[in-house]
């Protein structure tokens, strides 16, 4: 009997290995882009007719994880090698190969985790490999000597993405390698300089997006993508001037894939990880990554299409902040064919709410929210508080500016000296502060009394970058304090009907500058503390 139960096992082994062939698509060539810090609702609302063009004759996920912080060398890392920082052992921007505080579960031959680079020339010798790189700290974290050709800013040599495009996108015509590796920092740079939800960050991922796109009209006009495979992702995403946060903002990028087998008009439903694009990179060219590699390969990319599909989230002009009296909003979306659809009493917009027919004014401080819908799909909702400007001598908010601040938490104010500038503005936010964007090192203290309307126990949501005190009635109810991305901090506080004095305590360090404080009665949603909610 014993023979006969082996024999039966041995045969079912042999049927189970069979129905479990690898079914992974394959490709010849894989042209890898990455954008830093160009996030899923960046290129949604951005003008991008090349994306849109792959995402509609090709595959999109808006729903890619990254990892935790939401910075560039663990992302960059877990992008390429298929593993999470606490397997690589990269886990932030100050991580060098001689200092660090997480060994690497797996080394190649210079004793750091092995990318799918190594893994290509390891069981693919004869591949060719090209990588074009604009950060040059990038590089400290990969073995550069498997590829067969390279340009890299660092040591000396500093390219531009315009540099690093023209090099990348010329070789690839002329070599067609096996892999094409090209990582591009200039809508990082966007981001910082300009804020994620500004124009001028826009305008940069419009320039990437038309890059690519004259990149792909030769590939399509030579027919080199017959056998070949774009990916373009990024390593995290932003939110107001930087990252590092846990906001969706900064968390969700984007993986878009164009090329052989990709099912058209795709959208992967499931999230992913940061680390499947390595998966799937090494899928395509079959190779095999380190069993310490927890990355998947996005079957999802070739899948049957859902009725879903690729509706971008809308953009309200202007992004937020404070509006003149009698200037216009307007919403744009990305997007042939679609409808907008908006609301301005804090209700989530559907089709039966009012339809975006052109610009329109204000009737008072309120929450734009938005949508736009086709063929029965609805994108995200954008969601944009604006308020209209109030007068001068109108406004309730006093405030005291301390500037050269250099301490990484806030001060004691009542130490304080004489201030560098006093005055009065509408709300507890840093927009009509006398300090330029790009300012640091400088605290402030704003103070109000807030007018409450009704009893009840409230919740105070205070997100700042950097640190920052909610104090009412001389209680402490929400501390985000210390040198910080933008981090929101909620606290509750039982009111009576009448006025409270309000008090929030601010100071910027460096990396971007944000204040903004929220309230709610009960289980409300959360709405702005308004100009009409103080009083001086």
């Amino acid at each position: 009997m014993k023979k006969i139960f082996f024999s039966v096992m041995a045969a079912a082994a042999i049927i189970v290995s069979g129905c479990c062939q690898d079914k992974t698509p394959r490709a010849k060539h894989v042209i890898f882009l990455g954008f830093d810090a160009m996030s899923a609702i960046g290129i949604q609302r951005a003008e991008t007719p090349t994306f849109n063009y792959m995402i509609a004759n090709g595959a999109v996920s808006l729903d890619t994880r990254c990892c935790r912080e939401t910075s560039s060398s663990q992302n960059w890392m877990s992008m390429v090698c298929g593993a999470p920082l606490e397997m690589t052992g990269i886990t932030s921007n100050d991580w060098e190969r001689d200092s660090y505080t997480i060994s690497p579960s797996a080394k190649n031959k210079i004793g750091i985790f092995p990318t799918v680079f190594d893994c290509i020339r390891e069981q693919k010798p004869g591949a060719r490999m090209e990588a074009y790189i604009e950060w040059g700290a990038e590089t400290r974290m990969y073995d550069m000597s498997v590829f067969d050709k390279t340009l890299c800013s660092g040591n000396g040599a500093s390219y531009d993405a315009e540099q690093v495009l023209d090099a990348a996108f010329a070789s690839y015509l002329e070599n067609e390698p096996d892999l094409l590796f090209v990582s591009i920092d200039a809508t990082d740079h966007a981001g910082h300089s300009y804020g994620h939800e500004n124009q001028g960050f826009f305008d940069c991922v419009h320039r990437m997006d038309e890059r690519v796109g004259e990149f792909l009209k030769e590939l399509e006009s030579r027919k080199m993508l017959d056998d070949a495979v774009i990916i373009i992702t990024a390593d995290h995403g932003g939110l107001n001037y930087g990252h590092g946060g846990d906001s969706m903002a900064e968390l969700r990028i984007p993986v878009i894939m164009y090329g052989k087998g990709v099912t058209k008009g795709k959208v992967m439903e499931h999230a992913n990880m940061i680390y499947d694009n390595a998966a799937t990179i090494a899928g395509l060219l079959g190779v095999k990554l380190p069993d310490e590699c927890r990355g998947k390969f996005m079957m999802q990319a070739f899948e049957p299409k859902t009725d879903v599909c690729y509706v971008p989230t809308p953009l309200v002009h202007p992004f937020k902040g404070v509006v003149d009296p009698g200037q216009s909003v307007s919403i744009t979306a990305d997007i042939d064919g679609a409808e907008i659809y908006y609301t301005l009493d804090g209700t989530v917009p559907t089709c039966q709410s009012t339809r975006y027919e052109g610009p329109f004014t204000l009737p008072e401080a309120c929450v734009v929210q938005a949508v736009t819908y086709k063929n029965g799909n609805y994108s995200e909702v954008a969601s944009n508080f604006l308020s209209t400007k109030v007068d001068v001598n109108e406004a309730a908010v006093q405030y005291k500016l301390y500037k050269d601040y250099p301490s990484q938490q806030l001060p004691d104010f009542t130490k304080f000296g004489r201030a560098d500038a006093v005055g009065y503005v509408s709300d507890f936010s840093l927009v009509e502060l006398p300090v330029v964007r790009s300012e640091d090192h400088f605290a402030a203290i704003f103070s109000s009394n807030l007018k409450i309307a009704e009893a009840g126990t409230y919740r105070f949501r205070l997100s700042s970058d950097d640190g920052s005190r909610l104090i009412i009635d001389n209680k402490c109810v929400a501390d985000n304090d210390g040198s910080h991305s933008f981090n929101p901090v909620v606290g509750t506080i039982q009111l009576d009907k009448g006025s409270h004095i309000i008090k929030v305590e601010y100071f910027e360090d460096t990396d971007g500058q944000e204040l903004s404080l929220e309230f709610a009665l009960g289980d409300a949603p959360f709405r702005p503390v308004l100009p009409k909610d103080l009083e001086k």
